[in-house]
């Protein structure tokens, strides 16, 4: 399959996958950017997450929708990054798995007893409510530190964040029980 094949089935799995979705989200507000403030918000939540799941351990994190998203995650940032003309291309196949992660997460894992599955799901409400609500000048800080440094995505200051946004997490497993 050449490169362009696949572009080609990419967007039309994507496509279907959105219909899904609308199926079972028919208005827009149920979109978990929805609210953002802004197309760089739903990036930085994107890259939230992106750091977040990098240390996820045991089963959940070879799960085939997580390792999905965050290829594209990866793929999207780095594009966002050096302003690939791929860019809003990928910022959609993250925004449509990302929105499906809830369900997703329901329908192959047991909510109430699978711990790395309840973990996944309070990083996703963390990463996207962090990510759309904090101070704007916080924001602007950690996109202008996001870099791709030897062929490497890297965002320092927030893998610097990560005890303060696992205790979100731990704190969203708590409310959500």
């Amino acid at each position: 399959m050449t490169w362009e094949e696949r572009r080609v089935f990419r967007k039309q799995a994507f496509g279907l996958m959105e219909e899904q979705l609308k199926k079972v989200h028919p208005n827009e507000e149920d979109s978990l950017f929805y609210y953002h403030p802004s197309e760089e918000r739903i990036v930085l939540s994107h890259a939230l997450l992106w750091v977040m799941t990098g240390t996820l351990k045991g089963k959940i994190r070879q799960e085939k929708y997580l390792l999905l998203l965050r290829q594209y995650e990866e793929e999207m940032l780095e594009a966002y990054l050096t302003e690939g003309e791929e860019f809003a291309e990928l910022l959609r196949y993250c925004n449509i798995i990302y929105d499906m992660l809830p369900s997703l997460l329901n329908a192959t894992h047991d909510m109430k007893r699978d711990k790395d599955a309840k973990w996944l799901a309070a990083m996703v409400i963390v990463a996207g409510g962090f990510g759309g609500d904090m101070p704007e000048a916080m924001a602007n800080e950690l996109l202008d530190d996001m870099d791709v440094y030897g062929g490497r995505l890297n965002c320092a200051k927030i893998e610097r964040m990560l005890p303060q946004l696992y205790q979100m997490a731990e704190m969203e497993m708590i409310y959500s029980e």
